[in-house]
């Protein structure tokens, strides 16, 4: 008798359940929240969603202390995206288009795409980190 196949969750499910925007992440964080004030571990809601432990326990301890706002996004420190999320959106779906005929961008070829396309000079470093970020 031949068994039936389960279904694989990838990465990139995961990542997709976490959200692009802000609202999803923190929809995604307060779900996870939720799981655990119904008695699942912050160990097994961490694995359900690829998640450490330790950063859902943290989500759980600033829900309890300070409701839904403990869990929105706080700015981060750093230098500000070069790519606005509509030109990183064009990457994207330019990086599909690329995979889905064979031909593979590397970040040379990625770096000239975003100086033709948006005139931004970008080092081939740069564009190898958001290649990495973007087909993860």
């Amino acid at each position: 008798m031949k068994q039936k196949s389960r279904p694989v969750i990838t990465k990139g499910m995961l990542v997709t359940l976490r959200g692009d925007s802000s609202r999803e992440r923190l929809l995604h964080r307060l779900h996870s929240v939720a799981l655990v004030l119904k008695g699942s571990s912050a160990s097994e809601t961490a694995r359900i969603y690829g998640d450490s432990p330790r950063a859902v326990a943290y989500w759980v301890t600033r829900f309890k202390k300070h409701g839904i706002k403990g869990l929105q996004e706080e700015s981060r420190p750093g230098r500000p995206s070069t790519l606005n999320a509509t030109q990183l959106k064009k990457v994207q779906t330019y990086l599909k288009q690329s995979n889905a005929m064979s031909r593979p961008v590397n970040a040379k070829m990625l770096s000239a795409y975003i100086l033709k396309e948006f005139g931004i000079p970008l080092n081939p470093h740069l564009c190898w980190r958001i290649l990495k970020r973007l087909t993860t």
